[in-house]
């Protein structure tokens, strides 16, 4: 839904009229269905001093399927009570037209924030997608829990988990809301056989294949297509039309994090990767065991705070709800706004100073790390991204994740992308090459390991020790098998389609090559025209070197 925030004109009184005992204040948001209005009770009512209000469009409010699917998300979220969930108050009626009352939660859309986020080219930082995350899947896990007035478990699937539908609070707090598509054991409104409902980039994958499957389970795969995509910095499937998109989600690479260069650890990456495992035997069963595998993966340091997670929502959206605030000042100089906003835990908020932006641009640095690279690629779905997960209940054996680490910024002609690289000193000292292979011969393992290998831009031909490699499309990052038995110091040298050569050492461990210190040393081969009489080109001298993440030109 897209926020409006523009102040209007001051008037005598709201001219928004009202529905039910409320008083419509101002346009909060407004959707492709319906539209959200802050409003505040005029019947006497003290428990509900400011609300949010849904009325449908007006085309669609005497549309059956509609009315019936706005009926059921009243019902079926009414009777959820929980600190991460929305909550419903009431449905009522006007002039023959729904309308639905909600709790008011300042603060923003996930989407929002994601947006803000990706327009500075930033990514919402690990730590503080994770708590938000933590938050929505309590509330989702309360919902799959949900039972009636009798006990009766009411099996509810909400079937549209996205980045739209969970709300960051100004509190710190993040709530699950929008049940309008979701599904129960005896709901009122049932879709049409083999109808996909949802929003295509964050529907699992057994909902659109010929099983037709909407569990729990499903649920759990778009949560965590949200908490990826948070991390990343970037959509995961994205097609041009919807048929490319519903395609992605059936069949296209689910690269992990740490390969497209986000800066989490493997145990993290684990979870996330198994969340989204299309493999119902190899998921999580529930939101409530996603949860928990996230708080142990990241430990205790790296789940963010409900704290982190305000300051980074007022840092970003801090000016916008002052602004909101005062738009209802305006908008109704009849009501005493601050002894609502009062009464509703909402703080006053007074238009930000100059130092308090300043602040926020710090705090924007700090809680919004710069976004992974987008220009990794990962060959096709059958390659393996990092160590096989296998179905619960199986001991699996640990293995390290080949992944490409931290990308950066496009600098000049070369197209450099910052990585961040291990030391010599992370490496892990490997067994003999004898041992290595008298193992895998005893194992029946391959006598080839692959190798995932970082490039300091994108490049159009690789060598690797003495392979050569051409890559077409140019990428920035290539993989190889090689001998089990060699060593883990490779030469690696990229050339990328102008010409630009980088060359320089990287070691291996658990299948990734990182740059050695020294970093790349990029040259620029030059010209035909200032080739000697030989016929042979010149080289140019280095132009620069990359090294630690970072392009440094001469």
């Amino acid at each position: 839904m897209t926020d409006t925030t523009s102040p209007k004109p001051p008037t005598a009184a709201t001219t928004l009229g009202r529905v039910g005992g409320f008083e419509l204040l101002i346009e909060l948001a407004a959707g492709g269905m319906a539209t959200v209005y802050l409003a505040h009770a005029v019947d006497g009512r003290a428990d509900m001093p400011i609300v949010a209000v849904k009325r449908p469009h007006r085309h669609l409010a005497t549309d059956k399927v509609f009315l019936s699917m706005l009926i059921d998300e009243a019902r079926l979220a009414s009777t959820i009570s929980h600190p991460n969930v929305v909550k419903v108050r009431e449905l009522g009626f006007e002039g023959g037209e729904p309308f639905v009352v909600m709790n008011y939660v300042e603060g923003a859309s996930l989407s929002d924030l994601r947006k803000a986020l990706v327009a500075m080219e930033r990514a919402v930082d690990p730590k503080v997608a994770v708590r938000i995350i933590l938050d929505a899947l309590a509330g989702l896990h309360a919902a799959h829990e949900q039972k009636d007035e009798s006990g009766k478990h009411l099996g509810i699937i909400h079937r549209d988990v996205s980045p739209h539908n969970i709300i960051v609070g100004a509190d710190g707090v993040s709530r699950l809301t929008d049940f309008g598509i979701a599904k129960a054991a005896d709901r009122v409104q049932v879709t049409r056989t083999h109808e996909v409902k949802g929003k295509l980039g964050y529907l699992a994958p057994e909902r659109v294949d010929k099983r037709r499957m909407c569990t729990v389970q499903s649920d759990v795969f778009s949560m965590a297509v949200v908490l990826w995509e948070c991390i990343a910095g970037r959509r995961l499937f994205r097609g041009d039309e919807a048929i490319d998109t519903l395609q992605e989600v059936m069949s296209a690479p689910i690269p992990r994090l740490r390969q497209v260069g986000a800066p989490i650890g493997a145990a993290l990456d684990d979870v996330i990767a198994r969340a989204l495992s299309r493999d119902l035997d190899t998921r999580h069963l529930t939101a409530a065991d996603l949860g928990a595998a996230l708080e142990r993966a990241a430990g205790k340091d790296g789940v963010g705070s409900p704290a982190d997670v305000a300051r980074i929502l007022d840092a970003v959206f801090g000016e916008k709800m002052s602004i909101r605030q005062e738009q209802l000042r305006r908008a109704a100089p009849h009501v005493d706004i601050d002894a609502l906003l009062e009464r509703s835990n909402v703080p006053k908020r007074p238009k930000p100073t100059s130092d308090e932006a300043a602040i926020q641009e710090s705090v924007i640095a700090l809680l919004a790390p710069l976004a992974p690279s987008t220009r990794y690629t990962f060959g096709e779905a059958s390659d393996p991204a990092g160590p096989a997960l296998r179905p619960r209940g199986r001991s699996a054996s640990r293995a390290g994740v080949a992944a490409a680490i931290l990308g950066g910024a496009i600098l000049g002609t070369v197209g450099a992308v910052a990585l961040v690289s291990r030391t010599r000193d992370d490496v892990v000292t490997a067994p003999s090459a004898q041992a290595r292979g008298a193992e895998a011969v005893a194992a029946g393992e391959p006598m080839v390991r692959r190798v995932v290998v970082p490039l300091p831009f994108a490049a159009a031909k690789v060598i690797f020790d003495d392979v050569n490699r051409e890559l077409d499309p140019p990428a920035d990052v290539a993989s190889f098998d090689v001998p089990r038995e060699s060593g883990a110091r490779h030469r690696v040298v990229a050339i990328a389609a102008d010409g630009s050569r980088a060359e320089g050492f990287v070691t291996e461990s658990d299948g990734l090559a990182t740059v050695e210190p020294e970093g790349f040393a990029i040259t620029r081969t030059l010209p035909a025209t200032t080739r000697g009489g030989g016929g042979r080109a010149n080289s140019a001298p280095t132009i620069g070197t990359k090294k630690n993440g970072f392009t440094k030109l001469k």
